[in-house]
């Protein structure tokens, strides 16, 4: 499978450092698209009769599916996908680790919880170095009948929130084919689009951080041993940094430490 080169990687650091976002084209496939939207639509569907569509508006999770790995392997693949991983790896680091993968699904004329303008690490501070970048898998077409994610670039950068008037002004919607990933900082302020046409747009989210960053769901506890935590993907799935429970646990042989050496 083809892979990031490095000059291509440079372009994109250079996007995001600059503008807090770039688009990786080509990723996936039209068939693999195909098999994604039908996969989601029926983990949407049990979700419904599992939780129950009333609690599920009342929580404003209605079009959000969670840790999509523990329903179906197929979505594993997608974490270390050669086209976007070594971007991630080239700017958060070896030791970043997977916050979330989350699904949208925004069905026409229904507003959704990402409409409005809003960080994904909302932190009232600025790094020197990228803390969190996320990649948003286009599953269907982004574009201004669909309701493409609207960005205000080299937001990433600031501190504080700016006004209304200047996020209105500064934002762009950001197009893109389905099979194309959106990789941006997660500081970046931006909101979804409204969707207007006939059919349901579906994105996968991935956030990747880094390893002393608390995950959104703690995936080593949720997962278990359905995953191998002692390879790459374990890495990446939070398996190296887990804190000790105890001195007990703390004061073993460093090599069977839960929170590896050289994690950050």
């Amino acid at each position: 499978m083809e892979i990031l080169n490095k000059s291509t990687i440079t372009d994109h650091i250079e996007n995001i450092g600059k503008n807090g976002y770039t688009i990786v084209e080509d990723v996936l496939s039209s068939d693999e698209c195909k098999i994604i939207s039908e996969k989601l639509d029926k983990i949407n569907e049990e979700e419904k009769k599992e939780f129950g569509v009333e609690r599920l508006e009342k929580l404003n999770e209605v079009g959000i599916l969670r840790v999509l790995l523990s329903r179906d392997e197929y979505f594993a693949s997608l974490i270390l996908h050669p086209k976007v991983y070594p971007l991630i790896s080239a700017i958060i680091g070896e030791t970043a680790i997977l916050h979330l993968q989350n699904v949208i699904i925004v069905n026409p004329e229904k507003k959704h919880g990402q409409s409005h303008f809003h960080r994904d690490f909302a932190k009232d501070f600025v790094s020197s170095k990228p803390l969190s970048l996320n990649a948003l898998w286009m599953i269907d077409n982004f574009n201004d009948k669909t309701g493409a994610t609207w960005f205000v670039p080299g937001t990433h950068k600031i501190e504080g929130w700016p006004s209304n008037n200047y996020l209105e002004k500064n934002a762009i919607q950001l197009s893109g084919k389905a099979g194309s990933v959106l990789v941006f900082d997660s500081m970046i302020i931006h909101r979804g689009g409204s969707n207007v046409s006939q059919l349901p747009r579906r994105a996968i989210n991935h956030q990747f951080t880094r390893p002393f960053i608390k995950q959104q769901i703690d995936l080593p506890a949720y997962l278990g041993n359905k995953y191998d935590g002692s390879s790459k993907f374990g890495q990446v799935l939070g398996y190296w940094s887990i804190p000790p429970k105890s001195v007990e646990q703390f004061r073993c042989n460093p090599e069977d430490r839960t929170y590896r050496n050289g994690q950050g």
